[in-house]
């Protein structure tokens, strides 16, 4: 069964229907909507000098986290109150299969390290107190990417146009959404996402995709340019 067919197609499979999208295109527009409200309220918060004005450019991790866990929380609200439906499951979060699960620890780190060796601009930095690590690039980061791009995106865009160009515009997103600062980022943001992006379609989990993005970032982190 092509994989385009087996993400979207309806079943009496109680795993089909974990992964079809009951939600579209204005669901995803009005959790957009409201991502651009909290920057604009966050960077509003910066002009009344209710925050300093170095957290606009490089927020605290503890800032970092509130914001991503009321986008998690709204992407939730989002579906939940527009459709009176279970959100986590559709979205994804299941366990994947062994094959894929693996699959997924192993593609991270070997994703950072070719990352790490190809792009000569990577330079040490700052230690990360491990605790604002482990919430943010570990935890809360990724499951608020995975959920969006691959659990809420991708299938809908896989139902209208297939899953090569559902993965690859989401990778591109992805890349967009991370601001690379030049071409060889650019590319390697958008190889992760289309690893990530396949991951989701082939193992019919985020949970897959979501666990790659942690290795990955743990890799980079361990390696000591995250």
């Amino acid at each position: 069964m092509p994989l385009t067919t087996s993400l979207i197609r309806r079943s009496s499979s109680p795993h089909s229907a974990r992964i079809d999208p009951y939600w579209g295109y204005e669901d995803v527009g009005i959790f957009f909507i409201l991502m651009t409200f909290t920057a604009a309220v966050f960077r509003f918060a910066v002009r009344l000098r209710l925050l300093p004005t170095l957290q606009l450019a490089n927020p605290k991790p503890a800032i970092q986290c509130v914001i991503v866990l009321f986008l998690l929380l709204a992407l939730y609200l989002v579906l939940k109150l527009r459709y009176r439906r279970a959100v986590v499951e559709p979205l994804g979060w299941v366990l994947p299969t062994l094959r894929y699960g693996a699959a997924a620890v192993l593609l991270g780190p070997i994703f950072a390290v070719s990352v790490m060796l190809s792009i000569r601009s990577l330079r040490p930095v700052s230690p990360t107190p491990r605790i604002d690590f482990l919430v943010l690039a570990l935890l809360v980061g990724p499951v608020l990417e995975e959920s969006l791009l691959r659990g809420c995106i991708l299938p809908v865009l896989v139902r209208t146009f297939g899953s090569a160009l559902a993965v690859s515009a989401t990778a591109f997103l992805f890349a967009l959404l991370h601001g690379p600062a030049s071409l060889a980022h650019w590319i390697w943001f958008a190889a992760t996402g289309i690893a990530y992006g396949w991951l989701r379609v082939a193992s019919h989990t985020t949970t897959a995709s979501f666990c790659m993005h942690a290795s990955y970032n743990l890799t980079l982190f361990l390696l000591g340019v995250a």
